[in-house]
């Protein structure tokens, strides 16, 4: 089965994760590393989905997976050691077997937009073979 390359609709719930950075986040010279935004991205989305009552583990127990096939981040302004950011989330696009999910990272100090980015993520079944997201999954994400 191929992935749809169309989506069925569009739609805005977004929900804020806020991430307090530690040194272990950081670099030498004190700034977040660049690969923890996806880090951030997947705790908010987690998040996320278990806001809805989609939670990852229990899909997982019913052979329900998404996996990231896309993923891409922009920066825009460092983030330090002791910074608290605030990771907003929100499904941007969803179709029969795809989801695309977006981010825009703040301090919560000053409300400077530090990242954004978006994943795209495949539904596959517990033998790793892409699938249509089930009907009650698609009504928990939709808020229904």
């Amino acid at each position: 089965m191929k992935l749809c390359s169309e989506f069925d609709e569009e739609f805005e719930m977004s929900l804020s994760c806020e991430i307090k950075i530690y040194y272990s986040d950081t670099d030498c010279g004190g700034v977040v590393y660049y690969a923890n935004y996806l880090v951030y991205f997947e705790k908010a989305r987690t998040q996320w989905m278990e806001e809805r009552g989609a939670g990852v583990k229990e899909l997982a127990e019913k052979g329900v997976l998404f996996i990231v096939s896309k993923a891409e981040v922009q920066y825009k302004s460092p983030a330090r050691y002791g910074d608290v950011l605030t990771v907003e989330t929100q499904v941007d696009k969803i179709g029969a077997a795809r989801i695309i999910f977006t981010y825009r990272v703040l301090r919560k100090a000053d409300g400077k937009l530090i990242a954004s980015g978006n994943t795209d993520l495949a539904c596959i079944s517990k033998d790793l073979k892409p699938c249509r997201i089930p009907p009650e999954v698609l009504e928990k994400i939709r808020g229904k």
